[in-house]
């Protein structure tokens, strides 16, 4: 993944990556990185994924923002995949309607200074957190949008690997919120994970609205 973004950025093309779990975007933002341009992270998730591979559980997924930090108990193999070490920096990174937070990763959010736009603040006004999300992200010459899926609300719109979340964003909300982020003059990579076909009560309707949401924002 790392080459091939790597590649298409390099050539002056934004990329859309499909996955996958959340590590998938350990490979975007290693590409993103391979020409030494400043690079920021909106990482659009109901989790944190602070986890370690040890205080995790058991599924990598949770993990990914850990490894772009290279935060201590990383898999040395995955936080060293792009061009330095740690890959991203705690400024680089704006949680996007994240809520589920363990106890553990909020101690870490505090001590690193992470910053976040929290779940409710999307909900009652998505464009104007997009601006906001916007505006964090224009310093840098790459900004890089991470969407996980699980931030939906699965009674929503039944696509997301976890079955049990329900108090996320509408697919409304969400696809409200994309438009202006995917539109920022400096983005150059969106990464979407964990879809999950076999949860959607009708597969052809549910990829259609997502994929006509992706478009959308692409097309904007």
């Amino acid at each position: 993944m790392a080459d091939v973004v790597g590649d298409a950025l390099a050539g002056g093309n934004a990329s859309l990556v499909l996955g996958g779990d959340c590590t998938v975007e350990l490979g975007t933002v290693a590409g993103a990185l391979r020409d030494e341009r400043s690079v920021g992270l909106i990482y659009i998730d109901h989790d944190v994924d602070l986890n370690t591979p040890e205080t995790s559980d058991g599924a990598l997924d949770w993990t990914g923002v850990a490894h772009l930090l290279d935060l201590p108990g990383t898999e040395a193999e995955l936080s060293g995949l792009g061009p330095r070490r740690p890959m991203l920096a705690p400024a680089d990174i704006l949680y996007f309607a994240a809520d589920n937070i363990s106890a553990a990763e909020a101690e870490t959010m505090r001590s690193l200074d992470l910053e976040r736009i929290a779940l409710a603040k999307v909900k009652e006004d998505p464009i104007g957190a997009a601006r906001d999300a916007v505006a964090w992200g224009a310093r840098y010459d790459r900004l890089l949008i991470h969407l996980d899926v699980d931030v939906l609300s699965f009674t929503d719109f039944p696509i997301a690997e976890n079955v049990r979340r329900c108090d996320g964003l509408s697919f409304d909300a969400l696809s409200t919120a994309l438009v202006p982020l995917v539109a920022a003059p400096n983005w150059r990579a969106l990464t979407v994970t964990e879809v999950n076909p076999d949860h959607a009560p009708d597969e052809r309707e549910t990829f259609g609205l997502l994929i006509a949401m992706l478009s959308k924002a692409l097309s904007a």
